[in-house]
């Protein structure tokens, strides 16, 4: 039954890509779309597969632990609709008479509170709304976050490939293609939710001023905050500041200073004016809640134990300073950037990762050397694409002390960083010293 319906809701999005005017794009064709997607669903189903019969440990696996939790939810819509509703909506759900369910749920609490909202719940709201067709057949749901993940990524490129005509085949590979991108953005993940929501948000705020554009975007910017909210915090100010850049595309770099100046000084006072939370506090009890869970001090709900993460390492202690933030600033960027090493590749997915880093370091130095003059380059697309690329480095490497973890949370950055030198490549002159590639990199 699971390999009917889930072929059954292949041909259904199938249909849905052929038929949606949101797919019909300038150099990307409905048939390659279509291709992707079966791509995707291609390394979903290996996503499943390493994480059903490699890792079978499913309380901690990734893709089981919210899937799972997400069929407590559905079932009590059963038992007490009610219940259901508030727990759905997060409306009213914090009473101790919800503690029955959440005792059987292994990753809806948090054993340490960081004053953050806790991310887990999306994910398993949302696979909660797709049980209501998927018949809790885990491949459903796989199908349905590919579609979702790939309506993200298209909404990306439609954002940029205006501005690249001349490198569209390098644009798909550095949105679509990555095995990153691949990998995590295909399965029951977080990621999902994210490219989709981050897509969207970006594509529509460029079109902003319409009712439809302002609602997508706080539908999307809502979607996003709740599923990764370090993500939203990166996207905003870069938003903010493309927002004013395409107004009057002068002055560029003098309102991203600007900008971003004056995000910083109310960022870091917000608790001086406000009850929220001081961010460099928050980044302080991140880093120690990453730290608890690498080293095997962390329980589940049911106080079972969580093991100690294979791909630990030791980073400095982050204090709720900025002199401290800044003097980790340099390590964080390195081991968000560069790691895994490919000799710390102690898995098949890890050596992948390591070789991806190799990948687009290549290619960020064959943009350096065939640069375009700098008159030339967009300018704010590039300090668009780079600050979103920078902020959320620095959170993952200042907090995060587990190379496995680092290496899938930056995944949502990737294509933004290829895209930034995309901007500054020179093609003609590569094509130039290296003629060979004109079969390849010509559209």
């Amino acid at each position: 039954m699971e390999i009917l319906l889930t072929i059954t809701y292949t041909i259904l999005f199938l249909f849905i890509i052929k038929k949606m005017r949101f797919f019909d794009i300038e150099g990307l064709s409905k048939r390659n779309i279509s291709l992707i997607f079966l791509l995707k669903i291609v390394f979903g189903l290996m996503l499943w597969a390493i994480y059903t019969f490699y890792y079978t440990e499913r309380c901690t696996s990734d893709i089981y632990k919210y899937f799972d939790d997400s069929e407590i939810l559905f079932n009590t819509l059963w038992t007490n609709p009610f219940h259901f509703l508030k727990m759905l909506t997060g409306i009213g759900n914090n009473t101790p008479e919800f503690d029955q369910y959440y005792s059987e749920m292994h990753y809806w609490a948090r054993k340490i509170d960081s004053n953050i909202y806790n991310d887990s719940h999306t994910i398993i709201r949302f696979n909660c709304l797709v049980r209501f067709f998927s018949l809790g057949y885990y491949n459903v749901h796989t199908v349905v976050i590919c579609f979702v993940s790939l309506t993200g990524l298209t909404a990306i490129y439609k954002t940029f490939i205006p501005f690249l005509q001349d490198k569209k085949r390098e644009l798909i590979f550095s949105i679509f293609l990555l095995p990153s991108v691949l990998f995590w953005g295909s399965g029951v993940l977080k990621e999902g939710l994210i490219f989709f929501a981050l897509g969207l948000l970006i594509y529509y705020t460029n079109k902003l001023f319409t009712l439809k554009a302002i609602f997508i975007c706080l539908v999307s910017g809502l979607i996003l905050a709740l599923s990764k909210f370090y993500v939203w915090l990166a996207i905003c100010p870069s938003l903010l500041f493309m927002i004013w850049a395409n107004r009057n595309n002068t002055k560029v770099f003098l309102k991203f200073v600007i900008t971003f100046s004056a995000i910083s000084i109310i960022g870091l006072n917000i608790n001086s004016f406000t009850s929220i939370q001081n961010p460099l506090v928050t980044l302080s009890q991140k880093q120690i809640e990453f730290n608890k869970l690498a080293t095997g001090n962390l329980t589940d709900a049911n106080n079972n134990p969580i093991a100690v993460a294979k791909s630990a390492i030791k980073i400095k202690t982050l204090e709720p300073t900025i002199y401290s933030f800044l003097k980790n600033s340099p390590e964080a960027i390195i081991n968000t950037t560069f790691r895994p090493y490919l000799w710390e590749s102690r898995s098949p997915m890890m050596l992948i990762a390591g070789l991806e880093n190799i990948l687009i370091l290549g290619f960020i130095l064959l943009c350096i050397v065939f640069i375009k003059p700098l008159t030339e380059i967009r300018w704010e697309y590039v300090l668009f694409c780079i600050s979103f690329v920078i902020i959320q480095f620095l959170i993952i490497g200042e907090t995060t002390p587990i190379i496995g973890a680092i290496a899938r949370y930056k995944v949502p950055a990737l294509p933004f960083l290829m895209i930034t030198f995309l901007f500054m490549l020179d093609k003609s002159k590569l094509l130039k010293r290296f003629p060979l590639l004109k079969k390849v990199l010509i559209q």
